[in-house]
């Protein structure tokens, strides 16, 4: 196997050379995903760990993200991958950085021990590795998660969303954001059958990967609160779109027959407050890149609200001007509706106004 040396943040490590990243790749390292590690360690100074704490990177790879965690976050880290090649190349991986840290060669899922953080970065779904991370979390703990099979998620691929998530996604103009809700749902309902309550402290979607950090409590009574936040995302090909616990058949808008996707999350996808906290950390790096700073700044400002409406998909249905984006928000708060832009779509807009209020504002 022959090696490449890197640099990513405070950390460097050898690689396998690759052409392309597949399921096949000898070490799993995508250097695409230094976006994602560039957050997780804003994530992980802001949570302030203590001394004592434990952080489980349970599908490792080459180990950059854990060694990572520790170089930049101070954080005890265990490693763990069932592939010998990734072991082997992890303990070299530390040696490069001066690290002493426990490497594990074991199924995720037959890890033993408790975690304060155990972190799933899989190639695909995490789903086959939500019990086995459920098992090992501590109360007040916390769920670092990845999810890379957006086709599934999205609607391309509707039966593996079925089979893998117990969910029937929609393919629509918003369907990033189903994605991000159908895979909270499923980690809140697969926690709760052992009287866990996840709360996503920050999700977001990029390219192809979703990624969502929990905060994990124990407690029936918030585990029963948890389940009555799921429901059904509905959609008419009016415009008309709603989170609702009840699904309705005809839109009420047009009286047209409804689309719909469910379970899904119908709740907060975030903590604006600590998203805050992630932005100062990350400020305070010495790596320090636009790109997920801007990402951070526009998710904290994104108001909370499910579904967001695609200009172009209102203007194309209504056959009307297509307006900037920022200008039909303004619009929208100067008749007194919650409105801003979100991460999901650059053309699109969250709001708490209906579809005839935001076809009031597209046309001016």
């Amino acid at each position: 196997m022959e090696l490449c040396k890197i640099s990513e943040g405070k950390a460097k490590i050898e690689v396998p050379k690759f052409e392309k990243i597949t399921a096949k790749t000898p070490v799993f390292y995508n250097p695409k995903m230094a976006f994602s590690r560039d957050i997780s360690v804003s994530v992980m100074n802001a949570i302030k760990l203590r001394s004592s704490e434990k952080v489980l990177d349970g599908l490792s790879g080459s180990g950059i993200r854990g060694i990572r965690y520790i170089l930049e976050s101070n954080a005890e880290v265990q490693f763990n991958d069932h592939n010998p090649a990734a072991t082997r190349l992890i303990e070299r991986n530390l040696g490069l950085n001066s690290i002493n840290a426990l490497v594990t060669k074991s199924d995720f899922n037959h890890i033993y021990g408790k975690f304060d953080v155990v972190d799933i970065d899989p190639f695909g779904s995490p789903v086959k590795f939500l019990d086995g991370g459920f098992r090992i979390l501590k109360n007040d703990s916390y769920l670092f998660l990845t999810a890379t099979d957006t086709s599934a998620l999205t609607g391309a691929h509707a039966s593996s969303c079925r089979r893998k998530y117990d969910s029937k996604p929609l393919k629509c103009s918003f369907a990033h954001e189903l994605a991000v809700r159908i895979l909270i749902g499923k980690v809140v309902r697969n926690a709760a059958k052992y009287n866990l309550s996840p709360r996503p402290l920050l999700s977001y979607t990029k390219e192809h990967f979703i990624r969502i950090y929990f905060e994990i409590k124990y407690g029936k009574q918030r585990t029963n609160k948890n389940l009555d936040r799921l429901g059904f995302a509905i959609k008419c090909k009016c415009g008309y779109r709603k989170a609702t616990k009840e699904y309705h058949f005809f839109c009420p808008n047009c009286n047209e027959k409804i689309s719909f996707s469910h379970p899904l999350w119908i709740s907060e996808i975030k903590d604006s407050i600590f998203v805050g906290d992630c932005i100062k950390e990350y400020e305070s790096m010495e790596f320090l890149k636009d790109k997920p700073l801007a990402l951070l700044k526009t998710i904290k400002n994104e108001i909370d609200i499910p579904l967001f409406y695609d200009i172009h998909e209102i203007a194309h249905i209504y056959k009307t001007k297509i307006p900037k984006t920022e200008e039909i928000v303004k619009r929208l708060e100067e008749l007194g509706f919650s409105a801003s832009v979100t991460h999901f779509s650059p053309v699109s807009v969250k709001t708490d106004a209906n579809i005839n209020e935001m076809l009031r504002c597209i046309n001016g």
